[in-house]
């Protein structure tokens, strides 16, 4: 499950993860958002935080026809999760053109000072 929650800041799309997440919920609350962030700000910043029943994604959402293929992004920070998304995060990293970080649910606050310093939305 993705859902939107209250705005971080002025330009970051804030979403919740739960459980499995799947193409629909990509489609039709992540896409979306992402399109309008681009188009409204000139940026995409995401903060994603999840709680530890996250599992990741639907296996057949990943499957290669292109149903999730996060686009462009300047900055994104993932808060808490299960011990598995940090390590996913830094594995991550390397591999994306945008800043990205992750920081455990205990150090929400900093994490949101993270990605506030990546938007040039005042």
């Amino acid at each position: 499950m993705l859902c939107q929650i209250p705005e971080i800041a002025k330009g970051v799309i804030s979403v919740f993860a739960s459980g499995r997440l799947t193409a629909v919920d990509y489609r039709t609350k992540l896409q979306p958002a992402i399109k309008s962030s681009r188009e409204n700000w000139g940026q995409v910043c995401l903060y994603i935080e999840a709680d530890v029943l996250l599992e990741g994604w639907e296996a057949r959402s990943l499957s290669g026809d292109g149903e999730v293929q996060l686009p462009a992004f300047d900055a994104l920070v993932f808060v808490g999760g299960p011990d598995w998304v940090g390590n996913a995060v830094k594995l991550l990293g390397p591999f994306v053109a945008g800043e990205i970080a992750w920081f455990p649910l205990s150090q929400k606050q900093a994490a949101v000072q993270w990605i506030c310093k990546r938007s040039t939305v005042a």
